[in-house]
């Protein structure tokens, strides 16, 4: 933290002094401004946000000028101008920096710029000095890409699912368990998957563009894919959990159908197990689980249940819960087929929200 302020601060500083004390400009307050809303954590952002600055207070410009020789200023033309420049900032997918610095560049040349010499060439210029100082000083103070974090994170929430899986094997196998409690467990675990997959996203866009972050590149790539099969992990866990919860108020699963059922979520939670301790030990593969192992204690389910001679509510019970546990072991065995950024994304996405 102390080290972006300090990055940020001093690149506001040296992009004051380049505007006021070497290129002369008379109130240069936009170039350490540019610079402080330039300045971000990875090189990506900093590039993204100086580029959209820049090029919106380009067109807010040109659009105001365009506006002013034709209409002077007037209110229908300060309502004009704000429009064209808010929809020709959306047309042109600058982003969300650049798209809201078109009507705002647009609104300040038409209003100071007759009454202040220069003011449009000034912002423009200093607007483009403060984006390149934030640029290069992210580019020199390069932090860390927290890939760590990210690592222990993915590894701490399949830990916790694991232990879900086995708490609802545990609660198939004992009667009077109270699946609402472990529902509400696997619900919260949607909300621990969102803030893991943020940090696995943040620690592969700090290696992009980065000098020292092509090092850690495929790692923190290989993270962000971790973080889409657990994703799937945890919905079907969630999915187990309900079915179970909406179960409970009906007949009970009997003892040779549970035995089999509750087997088959520890298999599945032994699997997620030795996963989980792959991607904590950085590995390039992460385990993949016996598909066919798996498939054989499904069809043991499915064997048991009708050996039971249960009712069709049950039997659909055990089914659905047999296949959220077969789907665990089948997602751990593939990457999910999702965009992810990467080291090479092209130029249009640098204009991103």
């Amino acid at each position: 933290m102390l080290l972006q302020a300090a990055k940020t601060a001093l690149a506001a500083g040296l992009a004051w002094f380049i505007a006021a004390d070497v290129i002369g400009n008379n109130l240069p307050v936009f170039a350490p401004l540019a610079a402080l809303l330039t300045v971000q954590v990875t090189v990506w952002d900093s590039v993204s946000r100086g580029l959209q600055r820049a090029l919106g207070v380009v067109v807010g410009v040109l659009v105001a000028y365009a506006l002013a020789r034709l209409m002077g200023i007037h209110i229908w033309s300060v309502v004009l101008v704000v429009f064209v420049s808010w929809v020709a900032g959306q047309l042109l997918r600058l982003g969300q920096q650049g798209a809201v610095q078109v009507p705002v560049s647009a609104l300040l040349v038409l209003l100071l710029g007759t009454t202040t010499s220069g003011y449009a060439i000034d912002r423009v210029v200093d607007t483009f000095i403060g984006a390149a100082v934030g640029i290069v000083a992210s580019l020199i103070v390069v932090p860390r890409t927290n890939l760590a974090d990210a690592r222990a994170g993915v590894r701490a929430l399949a830990t916790a699912v694991v232990a879900e899986l086995r708490d609802l094997a545990d609660g198939v196998a004992a009667p009077g368990t109270d699946f609402q409690a472990l529902l509400v467990k696997a619900r919260h675990l949607d909300d621990d998957a969102e803030s893991v997959a943020l940090v696995t996203e943040r620690a592969l866009t700090a290696t992009r563009w980065s000098p020292t972050g092509y090092r850690d590149r495929s790692a923190a790539k290989a993270l962000v894919d971790a973080m889409g099969t657990l994703d799937y992990v945890v919905r079907s866990t969630r999915g187990t959990a309900r079915v179970l919860t909406d179960g409970q108020r009906g007949s009970q699963l009997p003892p040779d159908l549970a035995g089999p059922l509750a087997d088959l979520l520890r298999t599945a939670a032994g699997e997620l197990e030795a996963w989980a301790e792959d991607v904590g030990a950085g590995m390039p593969s992460p385990h993949e689980p016996d598909a066919s192992r798996a498939t054989q204690k499904y069809e043991a389910v499915l064997s048991a249940a009708h050996s039971a001679g249960v009712g069709t509510e049950v039997l659909a019970r055990a089914d659905a819960v047999a296949i959220y546990g077969l789907r665990i072991i089948e997602d751990l065995q593939s990457v999910p087929d999702q965009e992810a950024p990467t080291a090479r994304a092209g130029w249009r996405s640098l204009f991103g929200p």
